[in-house]
Formats: structure tokens, sequence, C-alpha cells
């Protein structure tokens, strides 16, 4: 991983003012609750999840193109299965999406920033009750399920998930909508994880027998996306920054 990465001297300089806070103490814990100084906008970019970090034969998505479809991440309509899925949880975010097919597997990637390390401890608490609360859901219509049958309902049932053991602390939830016809379950994933008084959100959905190499463990792929925050939370760039330029997009 660290051959990755590359301290520029001028960016270093440029983001020293803005995280010092955050490279001092919540880039590597930020346990105290004081308030830091949060990661802006250009920075939770840099910090969210790529192509570059993805296995290959994934394309950058759109939400365009996931209404257009009807397939994706589920997207619960109300209630705590709603709050699972989306990290709206008092902090600024950068969100990227991404797809291997039309049908799946399909990934949305979440670098989050909150005013301290307390705050982003309460994320993680609400993300939890959350998932306790949320014992399946159901999703009707084109836009909400996750599927190639997308116009019909679908049915998720929550599944007992370990804890992926990441960051200061870490959370995940697992749902499983049952397969038809022979067609394997589709499994929808979700990764919390909090790196001092920054998070990590990836949330997942696809077939669970998916056996090619695109289909990356999501605990894996929070690995990276923790590893990358801490990298920009402490002055330091990520090579390449950004997609690659032109990349197919969904």
């Amino acid at each position: 991983m660290d051959g990755r990465w590359r301290t520029g001297a001028a960016a270093g300089l440029l983001l020293l003012a803005g995280v010092t806070a955050c490279a001092g103490r919540a880039g590597e814990g930020g346990e105290s609750g004081a308030r830091v100084e949060r990661l802006d906008a250009g920075q939770l970019r840099l910090a969210v999840l790529s192509l570059a970090d993805l296995p290959a034969g994934w394309v950058s998505d759109s939400d365009t193109a996931a209404r257009e479809r009807g397939t994706g991440v589920p997207r619960p309509p109300r209630g705590p299965c709603r709050e699972v899925f989306r990290d709206a949880r008092g902090g600024a975010e950068a969100r990227a999406r991404f797809a291997r097919t039309e049908v799946g597997p399909f990934l949305v990637t979440r670098a989050g920033s909150h005013p301290s390390a307390a705050d982003a401890a309460d994320a993680v608490a609400a993300f939890r009750a959350a998932v306790r609360q949320c014992p399946g859901f159901r999703l009707v219509g084109h836009s909400d399920a996750a599927g190639p049958d997308a116009a019909g309902p679908a049915r998720f049932r929550a599944e007992p998930v370990r804890d992926p053991g990441l960051g200061q602390e870490s959370a995940a939830a697992r749902f499983v909508r049952g397969g038809f016809g022979g067609e394997p379950d589709t499994v929808a994933e979700v990764v919390y994880v909090r790196v001092g008084a920054h998070t990590v959100h990836l949330a997942r959905s696809g077939h669970a027998d998916h056996g090619s190499p695109a289909h990356a463990d999501l605990t894996r792929l929070a690995r990276t996306a923790v590893a990358k925050l801490r990298e920009v939370a402490s002055g330091r760039t990520p090579e390449p920054a950004e997609s690659f330029p032109g990349a197919t997009r969904l």
C-alpha cells in the first residue's frame, strides 16, 4: 500500500494548516472529543475510493444511471433500514458510485468528516442502533429494487455479521434476498468505520455466489478506504489522486 502514495511538498504545505489537528490527533485517533479541523470538500474527494482503488472490471456509476436502470445498492424507503444505507449522520461527505455490470455488483462508497471524534463515535452508535432496529425491508417499484427483476417487490432479511474490526471502531450489516427459479441470492452489505473524527461508509450489493475477481470482499475494500482516509487526514495526497480520466461509465 505504501508504494501507492506520495507526499508532495507543495500539497503538504497547503494541507498542513487545514488538517493539523487531524494529522496530530484525529488522523491517528482523535479520542479526546475536542473539536478538530474537518476535512473540506476537496480533501474528502481525495479520500473517497476511486476506480484506482478497485479491482479491474469496475466502472464509474451515477445516480442518474441507477435510476434509469432501476438497479443498484438498495434504498429502503424509510425508517432505520434507510439509515443503514446512507451516511447522513451530521458529517460532511464525499460519495462515489461504481458498478461491475448493469445487473451488479454495485458499490457506493463515502468518506465523511465530523466536528470531533465524539461526534463521529455518535454517528457509529446511530448506525449500530439502526442495524439493530432493521430486521429486514421490502422494496417495491422500478427505482428501488436491486436486481434484474427490479419492477417487482424485493424482500431482504437481515443476517448476523461480524464486526470487521477496522479503525477505532466499526460495525457492519448484511441483508439477503432469496433467489428465484434457481437464481442465487442477492446480498446487500454495509460497513461503517470510524477513523478519529472521520468515517468511512461502504454499501455493496450483488449475487452471493459471484465468482469474478471484480467481486471484491467489502471488508477488504473498507480497509483500503480507511488507509486512504488516514493518508489524506495526515496531509498526504493519494496517487493517482482520482479516478482515471475518461474512465468508462454506466
